[in-house]
């Protein structure tokens, strides 16, 4: 077990508790501004007159540049454990710049550089963050990984609203370069606090014992399983996050303000029910919080077709809020539970880089189905992936008894 590893139930306490406080602010942040990028796009989409197969292509940009990243990230946190304060830092801090450079974007092509460095910075922080909370609270890795990701939740929901706020006062270019200020700021606090805590031990031995490693980690059927599960599961949501805020703007005439709300909306019912959710899958089995859960978010995105623009939308974006994220940190909990310990950063960037890739083509694909089809029609591809993607967690051997913690 790492050092800094409780045996007892009593994790949550002391440098433990002050070290997922600290990530979860930071990761809170960091979603912020990323979630807060979709509603940039439909200004974007204007100011430049793009087609929506243009439109798709700014998120598929930005979600290869991340799949690039993730595998090497995931190594150099491995490789690199004890400095893991400086990668989380530097993800923040590639943020800022991003934001900057949209906020100075003359063109198309800078903005598709924007949206490279913005995948390329989120990259960066998941593995470093996500194992060694994974490492510190095995005995509570769901509940510890879905406080995480509420801290993320809690930005999703912000972000929106205070961008949707701020381009509705002043220029999309300026609110993007008030955005880029403060992730400098808190990149260099978050250095400060965190740079007493210890990383963990390397476990990696000699680079072959390390290779051998992940030669374990692309032979097992569980984690490839999960990957591709949950590959199709970012497939569908990429395609509502980016289409979600375009629909509201032009098919429903919202004003970016209240586009901001409604988006802000989908991400807020996702902050109570993620560290529920991470509850039960430690109580209980990830299996029996997985699959239903991926079935009733399917179901809404396919159901917001018919929603309308009133509380039969709010209502729907609410369900799908639910889950949308909430989801994530399950599936990563339960790959952490079954990854070889010496490759846990890399692990978990191996999950979310094959989700990136995954997601490549789908903003670009939905930007074809929109503007061939009409923008609703996103929302049935959506739910058809998220639906296959529970189909295959169902055959998927996952019984938590034999993981060890």
């Amino acid at each position: 077990m790492s050092d800094g590893t409780s045996k007892t139930k009593r994790v949550f306490t002391g440098q433990n508790l002050f070290l997922i406080t600290a990530l979860a602010v930071g990761h809170t942040l960091m979603h912020c501004v990323q979630q807060g990028w979709y509603i940039f796009l439909p200004s974007i989409k204007e100011t430049f007159g793009l087609s929506d197969v243009q439109y798709g292509v700014i998120e598929s940009v930005r979600s290869a540049s991340n799949s690039a990243l993730q595998i090497p990230a995931g190594a150099l946190s491995d490789i690199l454990s004890k400095h893991w304060v400086i990668i989380i830092s530097s993800a923040l801090l590639g943020l800022g710049f991003a934001y900057g450079v949209l906020g100075m974007a003359p063109n198309y092509a800078t903005v598709l550089l924007a949206a490279v460095l913005v995948g390329l910075s989120i990259a960066l922080w998941h593995p470093s963050a996500l194992s060694i909370l994974s490492a510190r609270f095995a005995e509570r890795r769901g509940l510890a990984l879905s406080i995480h990701g509420m801290g993320g939740n809690l930005g999703n929901a912000a972000g929106p609203a205070v961008i949707g706020l701020l381009i509705g006062a002043v220029a999309w270019q300026k609110a993007s370069l008030i955005m880029a200020a403060p992730m400098v700021m808190i990149a260099v606090v978050l250095w400060i606090v965190l740079r007493g805590i210890p990383g963990l031990e390397s476990k990696n031995g000699t680079g072959r014992q390390y290779l051998s490693a992940l030669k374990d980690l692309v032979k097992n059927r569980t984690i490839l399983g999960l990957i591709v599960s949950s590959g199709l599961r970012a497939m569908g949501n990429s395609s509502i996050f980016a289409f979600f805020s375009l629909y509201c703007k032009e098919d429903l005439g919202f004003s970016t303000t209240k586009v901001g709300f409604y988006y802000a909306l989908m991400m807020a019912s996702g902050i109570v029910s993620q560290p529920l959710l991470g509850y039960l899958s430690d109580r209980f089995d990830r299996k029996i919080v997985i699959i239903p859960s991926l079935m009733l978010m399917g179901l809404f995105e396919i159901v917001l077709v018919w929603s309308g623009s009133g509380v039969g939308l709010a209502l729907v974006v609410i369900a799908i809020g639910l889950f949308i994220y909430a989801i994530g940190a399950i599936f990563q909990a339960a790959v952490m539970d079954v990854a070889p310990e010496e490759a846990g950063a890399t692990t978990i960037a191996f999950m979310f880089g094959s989700s990136a890739l995954f997601t490549v083509p789908s903003p670009t694909i939905a930007g074809w189905i929109s503007e061939t089809y009409g923008t609703p029609n996103v929302f049935l591809y959506s739910g058809a992936l998220v639906l296959i993607s529970a189909v295959i967690v169902m055959i998927l051997p996952m019984d938590r008894k034999s993981i060890k913690t």
